[in-house]
């Protein structure tokens, strides 16, 4: 399994100018995600782990959906904004799904 990762990634990085820029276009599809985990985890800490595990998901998939969107140049959008993109759909969601869960649960 590992060799056939390898060799997608090694045919993948021919489409990129050099490898590092490759490896920050991967790594800016997953940091903002994570990111916005842990900045909810460590400041808002009345925040139940259902909405952000929620709010994590449809952040990811928002994130991969934006890179094939700049892939098929449909939109124009630089792989450094994916952080903070992916960082603000968790955080924004997770408050979002935290107060409708609560308001459902007061009525």
């Amino acid at each position: 399994i590992w060799g056939v990762v390898a060799i997608l990634f090694a045919l993948s990085a021919q489409l990129v100018e050099n490898l590092i820029e490759f490896v920050n276009i991967i790594g800016s599809l997953f940091y903002g995600t994570v990111l916005g985990i842990f900045l909810v985890a460590f400041f808002l800490k009345k925040i139940k782990g259902n909405a952000v595990f929620v709010a994590a998901v449809i952040a990811q998939i928002s994130v991969l959906l934006l890179h094939l969107m700049t892939i098929y140049q449909i939109i124009s959008l630089s792989y450094l904004w994916y952080n903070l993109i992916g960082c603000g759909i968790v955080v924004i969601l997770s408050l979002l799904f935290s107060t409708l869960q609560k308001a459902t649960t007061h009525e």
